[in-house]
C-alpha cells in the first residue's frame, strides 16, 4: 500500500491527533526536527506535521509506504492502522478546502485531498485574507475554505 492525507493542523489539532495515534501505534519516533516515524511492528507510518510560519500553515502529511508484500513484519497491521488515522481525520476534520488555480485566473477549485483541522478553520476564518494555507513554501497553491 502506498498512501497518503494531507491536512492542515494547529498545535491544537495536533495535540488531539498524537492522542489518538498513540493509542494505536507502538512508539513515535523523531526523525530529524520535523518528521517523525509511528512504528508498528517492523513497519512505519511517516508523520509530517503541519507548519505555522508567518500567518502560513504549510500541509501536513502522513504517509505509509510499503510496495511490496511482505515488506515489513506487522503490514497488515500498519495499513489497518494506517487506514483507522486515516478516517479519523476525515471524520473530525473539514473537507470543503479549494486551491487558488493561478493557472485558470485565479479561479478556485474544489480540493477533495486536503483536511482542515477544527482549529485550524476557526484560525482561518479569523482572518481570511492574511491567515494563508498552502501546500508547502514552494508550491503556488493557496487553499482557502469553500464549497
Amino acid at each position: 500500500m502506498d498512501a497518503e492525507i494531507r491536512f492542515f493542523m494547529t498545535t491544537g489539532d495536533e495535540k488531539e491527533f498524537l492522542e489518538f495515534a498513540s493509542k494505536h501505534i507502538d512508539k513515535i519516533e523523531k526523525e530529524d526536527s520535523l518528521k517523525q516515524r509511528f512504528i508498528i511492528d517492523e513497519c512505519e507510518l511517516l508523520y509530517t506535521p503541519t507548519l505555522l510560519e508567518d500567518n502560513t500553515l504549510y500541509s501536513g502529511v502522513l504517509e505509509i509506504r510499503i510496495l511490496a508484500e511482505d515488506s515489513c513484519k506487522g503490514q497488515l497491521r500498519a495499513t489497518s492502522i494506517y487506514k483507522k488515522l486515516r478516517n479519523w481525520l476525515k471524520k473530525k476534520y473539514w473537507s470543503r478546502l479549494a486551491f487558488i488555480n493561478k493557472n485558470k485566473k485565479d479561479r478556485l477549485m474544489p480540493s477533495r485531498i486536503h483536511w482542515l483541522g477544527p482549529e485550524a478553520k476557526k484560525w482561518k476564518e479569523e482572518d481570511p485574507k492574511n491567515h494563508l494555507l498552502k501546500l508547502s513554501k514552494t508550491s503556488w497553491m493557496v487553499f482557502d475554505i469553500g464549497f
